[in-house]
């Protein structure tokens, strides 16, 4: 036996609506376009300030990239500050503009100061400059260290056993609290055209070596080999001890 069914004519319940959450949009980058405006700010500011102005530099050059970029960034839409962009961009701008014409300035000044006087080399047979710490004539005392010496003028003497000799007598004076030595040795000649030779064995009264105790006193000839005499100015230097000083006496 076949049951018929009735056709269910009640409403279909409406089935719920999911909505998928929105992505919220993302954060504009606006972070080059305000370091720019702060670098533009201080590299003006720099610039003004004489030497003070080399530090603004690099802030105005960075400022000028980065708001040129910023700016880009805002007409792409990802960054909603153009307006600080173009005004960092505008602010590094002068400054770069103040520095260049300062270096620009500074250049033309140093290009225009005169050139130092070149120093002229020593003559020959002259003491060249920063050679002697001291110099005289012929008979003056000058000091060396603790020691006052004396030499006087060359004079031409042909020993019998050797050739011809310049020599000169000089003395010495301790004014110093310890021994100081003295060297026939530590005496040189320089002649005319600027050969230095140095001191010989010769003479009637050669000068030895030792110590001088202090307020001690000695004195002696000291020759140089004159072959080849030449006339012009000879120059007698001496340099003896550690800490003294080179002294010369121009003849």
């Amino acid at each position: 036996m076949t049951t018929s069914r009735e056709p269910d004519n009640r409403p279909t319940p409406p089935q719920p609506y999911y909505q998928s959450p929105q992505q919220p949009p993302p954060a504009p980058k606006n972070g080059l376009g305000t370091t720019a405006l702060v670098l533009g700010i201080l590299g003006a500011l720099f610039s003004l300030i004489p030497f003070v102005g080399i530090i603004a530099w690099p802030l105005v050059i960075l400022g000028l990239i980065f708001g040129i970029i910023g700016f880009f960034r805002s007409r792409s839409g990802k960054a909603t500050n153009g307006g600080v962009a173009i005004a960092g961009t505008i602010l590094s701008l002068i400054g770069l503009i103040i520095c260049v014409v300062y270096a620009s300035a500074f250049t033309s000044a140093v290009a225009t100061l005169p050139a130092p006087p070149a120093s002229a080399p020593a003559a020959p047979g002259a003491v060249a400059p920063g050679a002697a710490d001291a110099t005289g004539n012929p008979g003056d005392t000058l000091a060396s260290g603790d020691l006052q010496l004396t030499a006087g003028p060359l004079t031409d003497e042909t020993p019998q056993f050797s050739g011809p000799l310049k020599c000169t007598e000089v003395s010495y004076r301790n004014t110093g609290t310890a021994q100081a030595p003295y060297n026939t040795f530590d005496w040189k000649m320089q002649n005319p055209q600027g050969a230095i030779t140095e001191a010989t064995f010769g003479g009637d009264n050669t000068l030895s070596s030792g110590q001088l105790a202090p307020g001690g006193t000695t004195s002696g000839q000291v020759c140089f080999d004159a072959k080849g005499n030449q006339d012009g100015a000879y120059v007698l230097t001496y340099n003896g001890t550690l800490f003294g000083n080179t002294v010369a006496w121009n003849n």
